[in-house]
């Protein structure tokens, strides 16, 4: 056992530096890919809490063709519960240079920003009064003019305007009616009469509110298509929005003008028919909000049961969309009740849809890349764990002699596999929650964010962790299972050297005789290990490929106006990370191939060969073979992109600046140089003597 620990002691110690790299290859590649899925539960499940929290609408019946009856809301209220039922109405009309038309009547507005404007009626007399899309209130300290309406404003924003509290608005117009009869002397005539009433209706600012239907701070939208847009998706952004609470929408004393002519032929022999009317009565003049009451809004009754637009939320909220069909069509006697009235959802709803949608890309682009990070990293990662065995052959050999069994020889080899994958593992999973933090931050720029949930999200760093540690623990365990089968005579002794061969090159003579001996040199060596090269050149054009995605996404954020900035977030993260991924696989790979040739570069030394020809003959090589991986890695970076593309919903190939074809090679090339300039003292202090006493 005593030996047992010293061989292992001596291992760790040996290969210090390939467990440092086994920890950082899985502390980026998953640290990354949980980040991502970590951020896309956590908004998900941020919002969630925040919408059962101020008790959101699940649902919103908006008439189209003008008010719900007391009985409709009646039949609603009974089915599901008076508590989950909120009535209401939603107005929106359009002010330019101070003038409306709102419900087919023209009026003038003072104190009104022009734009799309969006007036919410509430029957409550007060915000703190809601019980569906309960808001967080702001309410100022003012004195009310005699005859104003207090009304409040959505909170200022990027996209909405600040008023000072207090502010006054106003309403003008011209009300015009038709009437057929007339009071005359106590008795009732037939009359044909126009009626114009004047009235002016002032409005004062009470406070402001956050509505948790409007989280956006910038381009929330209205219910009206854009004109200049060919998308019939596109919809007018609005100018303002405004709540009123109460029962009164306007209520102002005015003159009516009544103007006509009596036509009862009845009266007295029809004496007054013919007599022209013209007269002025004053009255108070009143608009009930629930003459626009439009909307219900439906909290459902079972939705407890279910996570915010998690598995089965969807298929819920359509089944009662059905059941509230078939109740409005009893009510009604209306065989198809959808034709007056829209049902909803959360979908309808702009800032939640927008910051799903975000959720929904972040998401998809995390599966795209979780699959390159995978890759790239177990197999580098199983490079490191299976070259490693190849250079403790002489440890194991000894082992076998000793009576150890094959067992646990190689738990040694396992538990050094184990150790730093989680070790990796575990600074990745604190990675992964730092990163969805910051993902999660950076959409204050496009919404109001809900509280941070401290809901546990491990799905996707279970997944990536998963993957990698038993895929490492497995390449560990066969490798080590077919080197045990050996015998300790043969493994004591060197592997024997793969034969030299003609390279490709070499057929080409026009090339080939052109070259130095060193470079020959080179390019034998480059190819005379088909499998290193190949695995070198897959691992840098993956690298490469990442890094020339992120360079595109933040292409498209930056110099094409696409995405929006908590796109622009993602991308530089997501170009960190390969980059770091790339300068990773670059070191390790270059690191293992100089400890490998250790004795090759002190006999090179012995030779008479200067630091920087040593250094060379190394550099050489991997300048090489990190150039055609670079070079392979545009194509990659280019399918890659696509998929990125097409999860994002915008931005295209043809789109891509030149400039980000010329960066990504330039900066696999620049993390090629700074690996081989850190490496460089590995190479120069190699100790001659030890090296060469290696075993003939």
């Amino acid at each position: 056992m005593k030996t047992y620990l010293k061989t292992f002691g001596r291992m760790f110690k040996r290969h210090a530096t390939r467990l440092v790299s086994v920890i950082l290859m899985v502390l980026v590649s998953v640290g990354f890919t949980a980040g991502i899925g970590m951020a896309t539960d956590k908004i998900n499940a941020s919002v969630s809490d925040y919408y059962f929290a101020q008790n959101v609408s699940d649902l919103i019946l908006m008439n189209t063709e003008g008010a719900f009856s007391d009985e409709d809301v009646s039949v609603i209220s009974e089915h599901y519960g008076a508590e989950n039922v909120l009535t209401g109405g939603m107005i929106e009309f359009e002010v330019s240079d101070g003038r409306a038309v709102v419900n087919d009547t023209e009026v003038a507005l003072t104190g009104v920003p022009d734009g799309m404007i969006r007036v919410y009626l509430f029957p409550c007399d007060d915000p703190s009064l809601l019980t569906q899309n309960v808001p967080t209130v702001t309410t100022y300290d003012i004195d009310v003019p005699e005859g104003a309406i207090v009304v409040y404003t959505e909170r200022a924003t990027e996209q909405f305007a600040q008023q000072e509290a207090g502010a006054r608005f106003t309403l003008s117009t011209t009300l015009h009616e038709t009437l057929d009869e007339i009071e005359y002397n106590g008795v009732t005539l037939a009359a044909d009469l126009d009626v114009t009433i004047p009235v002016e209706q002032e409005y004062v600012l009470g406070g402001t509110l956050l509505n948790p239907l409007h989280m956006a701070v910038r381009d929330d939208v209205s219910y009206a298509d854009d004109p200049a847009s060919d998308d019939e998706e596109d919809m007018l952004p609005l100018a303002a929005i405004y709540y009123v609470f109460g029962d009164t929408l306007l209520s102002v004393p005015a003159t009516a003008t009544v103007e006509g002519t009596i036509t009862d032929e009845t009266f007295m022999g029809g004496m007054l028919a013919g007599t022209p009317v013209s007269e002025a009565q004053e009255q108070q003049v009143e608009i009930p909000a629930s003459e626009l009451r439009n909307q219900i809004c439906l909290t459902l009754p079972d939705r407890g049961d279910y996570t915010l637009f998690g598995i089965g939320y969807d298929d819920y909220v359509n089944g009662e969309i059905d059941t509230i069909r078939g109740l409005l069509a009893d009510d009604t006697d209306v065989q198809d009740a959808a034709a007056y009235y829209e049902a909803l959802t959360l979908h309808e709803n702009f800032s939640f849809a927008s910051f799903h949608e975000f959720s929904g890309k972040i998401a998809g682009i995390g599966y795209v890349l979780m699959a390159v990070f995978l890759f790239v990293t177990i197999l580098v990662v199983l490079s490191t764990m299976t070259r490693l065995l190849d250079e403790e052959r002489a440890q194991i050999a000894c082992l076998q002699t000793l009576g150890y069994s094959p067992v646990r020889i190689i738990a040694k080899y396992l538990l050094f596999a184990l150790i730093g994958t989680l070790i990796g593992g575990a600074g990745a999973y604190f990675a992964g929650l730092g990163l969805a933090r910051i993902i999660y931050n950076n959409f204050e720029w496009n919404f109001t964010l809900p509280p941070y949930t401290s809901h546990v999200s491990m799905t996707f760093y279970l997944i990536t962790f998963a993957v990698i540690l038993i895929a490492t623990l497995a390449a560990t365990a066969i490798a080590g299972a077919k080197l045990t089968r050996q015998e300790p005579a043969d493994l004591l002794r060197p592997k024997t050297p793969k034969a030299g061969k003609k390279v490709f090159l070499e057929r080409i003579p026009f090339i080939w005789n052109h070259l130095s001996f060193k470079y020959k040199s080179t390019m034998r060596n480059v190819l005379r290990f088909f499998m290193r090269f190949l695995m070198t050149v897959v691992s840098v054009a993956l690298s490469t490929a990442l890094v020339l995605a992120g360079l595109a996404v933040l292409d498209c954020c930056l110099f094409q106006n696409i995405g929006g900035a908590s796109m622009i977030t993602i991308s530089i993260i997501i170009l960190i990370f390969a980059a770091l991924l790339n300068f990773v696989v670059t070191y390790t790979l270059t690191n293992i191939n100089i400890s490998e040739r250790e004795r090759e570069l002190a006999t090179l030394m012995v030779l008479g060969y200067y630091d920087n020809e040593v250094a060379g003959y190394i550099y050489r090589e991997i300048y090489i073979t990190s150039s055609i991986g670079i070079l392979f890695g545009l194509p990659l970076g280019c399918l890659l992109c696509l998929f990125v593309f097409q999860v994002m919903g915008f931005g295209s190939i043809p789109g891509i600046s030149w400039f980000v074809w010329v960066l990504a090679p330039v900066l696999s090339v620049i993390f090629t140089i700074l690996v081989t300039l850190i490496l460089r003292h590995k190479i120069v202090r190699i100790d001659m003597n030890e090296s060469l006493k290696a075993i003939e």
